[in-house]
C-alpha cells in the first residue's frame, strides 16, 4: 500500500486457463497509481471437486501474467472499509463440489471462481 492510499479501486480480474473456464479473481488497486494493473490480488484456487482453496496476494502485477485477459472497474472501496472487505472474502467459503468427479454435468451446475468472485463482490459493494 502506498502512501496516501484513501480509495481503492476493485477489478473483477480475468485469466486464461489451459484447460476449463477463466479463472477469475478481485483485485485493489490504490485509485491514485497510474499503473491499474497492479495490487492486492484474491482467488480461489485449485480444483472444485477436491475444494478450492482461498489466497490471497498482497502486491500482484497481475497485468504482467501471460494468462491475463482482462480486467473491469466494479467500485471504488474506501482505505477505511479494507478490513471489512477482507472479512467478506474470508466469509465467503471456497466452492468444492465432489459431483464434478463423477458426474460429466451436474444439474445443478457446480459452482466455480467466478461465483465466488460474484458473492464476494456483491456483498464487498454495501460497503460503498
Amino acid at each position: 500500500m502506498l502512501a496516501g492510499t484513501t480509495t481503492y479501486n476493485a477489478y473483477r480480474v480475468v485469466f486464461n486457463q489451459a484447460r476449463g473456464p477463466d479463472h477469475e479473481g478481485i483485485a485493489l488497486v490504490p485509485a491514485q497509481n497510474e499503473n491499474q494493473g497492479t495490487g492486492r490480488v484474491y482467488h480461489v484456487t485449485g480444483d472444485v471437486g477436491v475444494g478450492m482453496n482461498y489466497d490471497a496476494k498482497p502486491a500482484y502485477r497481475f497485468s504482467a501474467s501471460k494468462s491475463y485477459k482482462s480486467s473491469y472497474l466494479e467500485f471504488q472501496l474506501p482505505k477505511t472499509q479494507l478490513a471489512r472487505f477482507e472479512e467478506i472474502l474470508r466469509k465467503h467459503p471456497p466452492p468444492h463440489d465432489p459431483r464434478v468427479l463423477t458426474e460429466a454435468s451436474p444439474d445443478p451446475p457446480a459452482r466455480d471462481c467466478s461465483n465466488w468472485v460474484d458473492d464476494v463482490l456483491a456483498e464487498a459493494k454495501t460497503l460503498v
